[in-house]
């Protein structure tokens, strides 16, 4: 019995001491930046896309920095959400000038600058700069959602 106990006691602490805590082996990447734009109608507060005065294939978003060519991006129609999703910024794009239009109507240009920073083994995305020009917002704390507002 005495020997079955030491042979468990050792094998105890071979193993306790073969781990190693490295705080570095948690994975803590925040991933690249997405931004989110709601389009709502200055005077009501209603989202353009669900009551209808939008149509989300009309959606252009122009890359100022590279002749207007068309950048990708996503539209959120989930759940009547209706939001459009563009990036990601700071790991391959870093400095970003977009001009968002939808049909005729121009609604905003975007400037953004990020970059991937480390720091204490976590990459992370810094924002060194955000700006929304040609139009009101809001940020929405609780959603993260830029809030434009629109004049119709």
């Amino acid at each position: 019995m005495k020997t079955k106990g030491f042979i468990l006691l050792f094998f105890a602490i071979f193993l306790l001491n073969s781990c190693s805590v490295d705080k570095c082996d948690v994975d803590c990447n925040s991933g690249p930046l997405e931004l989110d734009f709601e389009l709502l109608n200055k005077a009501t507060g209603e989202n353009l896309f669900t009551n209808g005065t939008f149509d989300p294939n009309d959606i252009d978003v122009l890359d100022l920095d590279n002749n207007n060519s068309s950048v990708q991006f996503t539209f959120n129609s989930e759940n009547d959400i209706n939001i459009i999703n563009l990036g990601p910024f700071g790991w391959e794009t870093n400095i970003a000038n977009y001009f968002l239009k939808v049909g005729d109507r121009d609604i905003f240009t975007l400037h953004v600058d990020a970059e991937e920073k480390t720091e204490d083994c976590c990459s992370f995305v810094q924002v060194n700069k955000l700006e929304i020009t040609n139009a009101s917002f809001e940020l929405n704390p609780e959603t993260g959602v830029y809030e434009v507002l629109v004049e119709l």
